[in-house]
């Protein structure tokens, strides 16, 4: 019908069915074709055509006014759809990891804020958070490996799994040499992992050993301040800990058994339609230095 409405303006308004295709850069018959084809739709005729010149009818001269309306509000529709993914402005619901939120997020944010003030974020924090992908979420930041191959994604660098613990602690229970040592040891360990083991890399190979220890919580911020102050070994992503290592609160121990680098990533549901809003907040997060 907009097509229909566009030809119909063109022949009016250049009173000639041939000049219209001129214009348009379509031939006569094609033009006489949409012509014919809105009239029948109308039940009206819209034009009066002669030898010398094409005239509006009664109904054709409501019909073109009402054309006119029609055109102007679809292309003012365009624009403005358009224009949601040039301004920053809305609301960006984010999915994060509690540590990555505390850690670098929020803490930054206020710049974010400053550079777009007419954005809402809407934050919720958590442990594999691809879910909230199919719940209106605009992307959600996942720290490892992906298991669907299908969702969209920016690789924003990679994290080791670090076993520390507090000088204190080392002092009262000696330092571990070896992964199978930490049997040994109260290892503070993360509430999701039920099958209470670590990783480690010995001759070679990726084996898992159990540990043992009297407290578990579900934040690696929590396990981090139980290390700082002594309660235990814990075993975290790098860049959880990496200001403490750097301060000495904490000591980084079976390096030589460390196993091979895990990925960050933000993910988002597509890449075709990937707002502005979103775009913005992921050159953001390239800023924040989040991994190692």
């Amino acid at each position: 019908m907009l097509k229909d409405a566009e030809i119909f303006i063109n022949v009016v308004e250049c009173k000639s069915f041939s000049k219209a295709g001129r214009k348009l850069k379509l031939s006569a018959p094609i033009i006489t074709r949409h012509i014919a084809k809105l009239e029948n739709e109308l039940g009206v005729r819209l034009l009066q055509r002669n030898t010398r010149q094409v005239s509006l009818t009664e109904a054709g001269s409501l019909f073109y006014e009402n054309c006119l309306d029609l055109l102007k509000n679809y292309s003012l529709s365009v624009k403005q759809v358009k224009s949601l993914s040039h301004e920053i402005t809305g609301t960006l619901k984010i999915g994060l990891p509690t540590s990555i939120s505390y850690l670098f997020i929020t803490t930054f944010l206020n710049h974010f804020i400053k550079k777009y003030p007419n954005l809402k974020i809407d934050i919720v924090n958590g442990n594999h958070l691809i879910d909230l992908l199919s719940s209106g979420f605009d992307l959600i930041i996942h720290c490892g490996e992906l298991s669907d191959s299908s969702l969209f994604c920016k690789k924003l660098g990679e994290w080791t799994k670090v076993t520390c613990a507090s000088p204190k602690y080392f002092k009262a229970n000696g330092i571990p040499k070896t992964p199978e040592d930490l049997r040994k040891h109260n290892c503070l360990d993360h509430y999701d992992n039920r099958d209470h083991s670590w990783r480690y890399l010995m001759n070679g190979e990726s084996k898992f050993i159990q540990v043992n220890g009297n407290i578990r919580s579900n934040t690696s911020m929590d396990l981090k301040n139980l290390a700082v102050s002594g309660l235990g070994i814990v075993y975290l992503p790098s860049f959880t800990i990496r200001e403490e290592i750097e301060k000495g609160t904490l000591k980084n121990i079976l390096m030589p058994y460390q196993v091979l680098p895990l990925s960050m990533y933000v993910v988002y549901p597509s890449s075709r339609f990937l707002s502005k809003n979103a775009k913005v907040f992921i050159d953001f997060l390239t800023t924040l230095n989040l991994v190692d």
